[in-house]
């Protein structure tokens, strides 16, 4: 995906572009909503305050945390920035991440999901070997999943666990190795009978896809949020290759993963120019698609990126994660 930090001097200008709330439907089990937070952008800046966007009326029901963009190549910890103030070393050492910590538990407290995500647009990450990859798999778990102080790696985040983690990857560089970082994460979870973790992906349009085709076919997702944006020929500026998304995972380890319709959440969303608002949905025809796809077994919700251009982006009093919402909930939007 699109991202590209700012200078934290820009500080929360774009909390004043947000709706005063509306009042939505609670969280409950069927569609989800799900919106990408910490990375900034495209003249936008997030609300630093995770927990902002897990207030009943937000219209989220899973925030995934970006990014963590450096690792393999001999480095077996992932580091990287969130948000304004988190700072993780390659060495998995915190810097500024209590306040995140808190805001995520907040977030779980309130019924919202947190997925922490590896890769991105932009970094450098690749896995150089299986045993690598494992490596870090079974260091992600040590330093992010529900251990109770059990592990050998420092933990960012302290006591606080995520409910799990995302593949963005858009670099082909060792993709044949990710099946083993992740069933490796996976086998962990067995340890944690209390809590379910989750195993999510953002594969863009294409099949096969240009970086993920081996991760997605050859490791067990939970849920998939394809980016329906960025690629002619199978994008929402045209009709999307949903129907065959759902072929291109059958008969594969995620033949039953959750997918998710993943749209920009502004005109300046897909690329942070002007030039990518081809892919921008107003709200009715974001509606119009849902209704096209949500009787689909395989249909799992709306993912966008991101929060900050949900921000900005307010129409009827709405953000557009709140348009979402109501469109997942009622068919119509704000």
């Amino acid at each position: 995906m699109y991202f590209t930090k700012v200078l934290s001097a820009l500080s929360l200008m774009a909390v004043t572009a947000s709706a005063m709330p509306h009042q939505l439907s609670s969280r409950a089990s069927g569609a989800q909503n799900v919106v990408y937070w910490g990375q900034n952008g495209g003249g936008t800046v997030e609300n630093n305050d995770l927990a902002s966007y897990c207030s009943s009326t937000s219209g989220i029901d899973i925030i995934v945390l970006s990014f963590l963009y450096q690792y393999g190549n001999g480095n077996t910890i992932a580091s990287g920035t969130i948000g304004q103030s988190c700072y993780i070393s390659p060495s998995g050492q915190p810097q500024n991440c209590d306040a995140l910590a808190s805001a995520i538990k907040t977030c779980q407290s309130r019924g919202v999901q947190v997925i922490l995500s590896l890769g991105g647009a932009v970094g450098a990450y690749s896995l150089s070997s299986q045993a690598e990859a494992e490596t870090i798999g079974q260091n992600l778990w040590e330093a992010y999943g529900n251990t109770q102080g059990n592990g050998n790696v420092p933990r960012p985040f302290g006591s606080t666990f995520v409910n799990g983690w995302d593949f963005d990857i858009e670099s082909y560089a060792g993709n044949n190795y990710y099946q083993y970082l992740i069933n490796k994460l996976r086998s962990n979870f067995a340890s944690d009978p209390s809590n379910q973790y989750y195993i999510t992906g953002a594969p863009q349009c294409p099949i096969p896809e240009p970086n993920m085709q081996v991760i997605v076919t050859k490791a067990q997702f939970d849920y998939l949020w394809v980016q329906f944006y960025n690629n002619p020929g199978c994008s929402v500026n045209g009709p999307i290759n949903y129907d065959q998304w759902v072929s291109n995972l059958a008969n594969t380890p995620s033949a039953n993963a959750k997918i998710f319709i993943g749209v920009p959440a502004s005109p300046l969303g897909a690329t942070g120019t002007s030039s990518g608002a081809q892919y921008y949905l107003q709200p009715s025809a974001l509606a119009s698609l849902v209704a096209e796809y949500k009787n689909n077994p395989a249909f799992g919700g709306v993912m966008m990126w991101s929060a900050g251009f949900s921000d900005a982006n307010v129409n009827n009093g709405c953000t557009y994660a709140q348009e979402a919402k109501r469109i997942l909930t009622t068919g119509s939007p704000c």
